[in-house]
């Protein structure tokens, strides 16, 4: 094959998979819910293109080194080939998202979500709070620790009621360190989501973190914002069984608090 003709292959294989990349840029494709064939197919355009552009240098390396050099040549050769990185980049990035974790991979995933906000308000669909350890166990909880020190001025957690003096503890331990803390129970027989999971503000804009268990120390964790249609269905339910929810009294949080403290 002549060399312009090689050229031009490589000019179109370059700008097809910048543009694939730009499209899964702008899609921001790292929301997808279920694993598919996409990324495979990106990951091929690149290889193809990257082994093109290294066959034509290699076949046609007289032509294009010169002299004279073929300028030309060898700025098709480059886009096509920072093309081809660029999709493989951002493939990677947006398309292959992990979003199963071991409980110790979860922890950075939630705490990078809540450091990345605005302090004004964080909820929390927290279910019996028993995922931060007994009473004694949170302070070396990396996730409960981080909750502290971003210092919310503003903290919304949906629980369900404590029954053992254990749990009682747990909560009387969150109202004595999280005094901007406000809990409100739901009743899972009534209302549950079904996962765990954080809503925050980021510049105005509400953005959640859903996880839920789908093996033994092995979670699911989705990051959605309220563009997305599980987004804004999360969030809407969210608000929904908070405004239901009973308020803890005031005898129930002196209760907690006695208890922890005693």
């Amino acid at each position: 094959m002549k060399l312009d003709d090689l050229l031009k292959i490589l000019l179109a294989g370059g700008s097809l998979a910048a543009g694939a990349g730009l499209t899964a840029l702008r899609a921001k494709l790292t929301s997808t819910k279920h694993k598919n064939w996409l990324h495979w197919f990106f990951y091929s355009v690149s290889g193809l293109i990257l082994l093109g552009t290294l066959g034509t240098l290699y076949t046609h390396s007289k032509e294009i080194a010169g002299p004279p050099v073929n300028s030309f040549a060898w700025i098709v050769a480059g886009i096509a080939v920072i093309s081809s990185i660029f999709l493989i980049v951002i493939t990677k990035k947006l398309l292959v998202g992990k979003h199963q974790y071991k409980t110790s991979e979860l922890d950075p995933v939630v705490n990078k979500f809540t450091r990345n906000a605005d302090k004004r308000n964080i909820k929390l669909l927290a279910g019996d709070l028993d995922f931060w350890g007994s009473s004694d166990q949170m302070d070396q909880n990396a996730q409960y620790v981080c909750l502290r020190q971003q210092k919310f001025k503003e903290i919304q957690i949906l629980c369900i009621r404590p029954l053992t003096n254990s749990s009682k503890m747990i909560y009387g331990k969150i109202l004595s360190d999280l005094p901007q803390a406000v809990m409100r129970y739901y009743k899972p027989s009534q209302a549950d989501l079904n996962v765990r999971g954080r809503i925050k503000t980021l510049s105005n804009v509400p953005r959640l973190l859903i996880y839920r268990k789908v093996a033994d120390r092995l979670y699911e964790a989705l990051e959605l914002d309220t563009a997305d249609s599980d987004g804004a269905h999360y969030t809407l339910l969210w608000n929904l069984v908070w405004e239901i929810a009973d308020k803890l009294t005031t005898e129930e949080t002196n209760e907690y608090k006695q208890l922890y403290n005693s």
